[in-house]
């Protein structure tokens, strides 16, 4: 999608969305392949005053947890810690935090993906941000509750963040809020994102705004503690586009970010399953069913049509947020408000939907094609040969020694040659290939007289061969394999 529609798209939807769900102020911005390509606001960044800017600050509640993750990550790379360590190895007074009936101990990669075993709590730990370390640390001694043994289900815990931020003082020997705006902030030039309201000027300081009765009433200002690790950082617009940018940035190339590459791709994977759950449609965009999970610090969406989609959401007293992005176009989107709980999510869901459904051509030419092999992609081109004249001396070249086994050669032979008689002189057409790894491609292919789709998988040799490939004009099954 051009620019200027994808702009005038946001605009109308964010002043709808406003009404809807009556937000004093709301900033917003689109992030294309990197860069913050349109910002904009509604309302009021506080009562009476201005329309919010890019460069406006407002707590970014949850979304925080990714950076608390981030320099988890970080520490781990420099050898202070292990994601597989102990709780307890970092901070010894957790030594007995474990459920009644028993179970392993908390690992620090349990408390990052949400699976320790904890309740979910929300809002209990909102409203908990200023606990003093000393009482936090006295909190947890005493015991806490648990809905099951850890590494048996996701369940979203405040609480294990916070128990995070204290690993990430422990192993750095500084202080959260140290470590974070000296190791990740100000290396990416985010220099509006802060843990204190008392460091943004007040020109530029998003008033947050409760509900109470039939009126908003401001929020008061907390100041950091305990809790801050799980959703006490403030940002604007134009900061967070430079987050996204970076974990967008890290699935097309090498990255200029604190964190590797590879570390970064690591934060966006799904390594415990939360849900899966139908999508409805909305305008061009069909429904579709997403299967949802937890990364590091952030919720990680697969489905058949849109691939891979992160984000995370935040949510605290005065405030609501969001932010966005897709990989394989390089669409992003942030959303901030100044309303409790605003659900800037619903927005921001859908206003990516509709970038990313626009750009589908896009999404599935490029993507497909940068993440193959460049043998997959000999691959197909020997597949097609067969196709057109069988050689047994080029099967003998790229088959695996299964292939034969698992269909004999003449029979095979001949299920290439009914459908070359069916569809008759061909071409590969134009529709887009799919992909579910590096290692494999299906295609379509043009004939005369009909069409048909291909479909090749390699093997993992240090030259790789073909395993499985398929010819076929019937239509397309799910692909598995056991």
């Amino acid at each position: 999608m051009e620019l200027e529609r994808a702009a005038a798209l946001a605009d109308e939807r964010l002043a709808s969305f406003r009404a809807e769900f009556d937000v004093p102020g709301i900033a917003y911005g689109l992030v294309k392949d990197g860069e913050l390509v349109h910002a904009g606001g509604v309302g009021e960044v506080v009562r009476g005053d201005r329309v919010p800017g890019p460069d406006d600050v407002f707590r970014i509640a949850s979304m925080t947890k990714s950076f608390t993750a981030a320099a988890v990550l970080l520490l781990r790379d420099r050898g202070a810690l292990r994601l597989d360590d102990p709780l307890a190895a970092h901070l010894p007074w957790t030594e007995e935090l474990r459920p009644e009936g028993g179970g392993p101990p908390i690992s620090l990669r349990d408390l990052l993906t949400m699976n320790a075993g904890l309740p979910t709590d929300d809002p209990w730990g909102d409203r908990l941000e200023s606990l003093p370390l000393e009482e936090f640390d006295a909190l947890v001694t005493e015991g806490v509750a648990f809905t099951r043994p850890p590494r048996t289900g996701y369940e979203y815990s405040n609480l294990g963040y916070a128990l995070l931020g204290r690993v990430v003082a422990v192993a750095s020997g500084t202080d959260y809020g140290t470590f974070v705006t000296r190791e990740l902030l100000a290396p990416l030039g985010m220099d509006s994102t802060c843990l204190h309201t008392g460091e943004v000027p007040n020109a530029r300081r998003a008033q947050g705004y409760h509900p109470v009765d039939s009126e908003l009433v401001p929020e008061p200002a907390t100041t950091p503690g305990a809790f801050s690790p799980m959703g006490g950082l403030h940002s604007s617009v134009r900061d967070l586009a430079r987050w996204v940018a970076g974990f967008g940035a890290s699935w097309r190339g090498e990255v200029d970010h604190p964190l590797s590459r590879w570390s970064l791709r690591e934060m966006q994977e799904p390594h415990v399953h939360n849900h899966t759950d139908p999508v409805a449609a909305s305008g061009a965009v069909p429904e579709r069913s997403v299967s949802s999970g937890y990364g590091f610090g952030l919720v990680v969406d697969d489905d058949r049509r849109f691939r891979r989609v992160v984000s995370h959401t935040g949510g605290y007293p005065g405030f609501g947020s969001h932010m966005r992005w897709h990989p394989g176009t390089g669409w992003g989107v942030v959303v901030l408000g100044n309303r409790t709980y605003t659900p800037a999510q619903r927005v921001g869901a859908s206003l990516l939907a509709e970038l990313v459904e626009q750009s589908r051509e896009q999404l599935e030419a490029s993507d497909v094609a940068a993440s193959l092999w460049p043998r997959t992609r000999a691959a197909v081109d020997v597949v097609d040969s067969l196709l057109e004249s069988w050689d047994d001396s080029l099967a003998d070249r790229w088959f695996a020694p299964n292939v034969d086994l698992d269909r004999p050669r003449a029979q095979r032979r001949a299920a290439f040659e009914e459908v070359r008689s069916r569809i008759g002189a061909f071409h590969r057409a134009a529709t887009p290939w799919e992909s579910t790894s590096p290692a494999h491609a299906r295609w379509w292919l043009e004939g005369v007289e009909g069409t048909a789709y291909a479909e090749v998988l390699l093997s993992p040799d240090r030259v790789p061969r073909i395993q499985s490939l398929t010819v076929s004009t019937e239509p397309v099954p799910d692909t598995t394999w056991d």
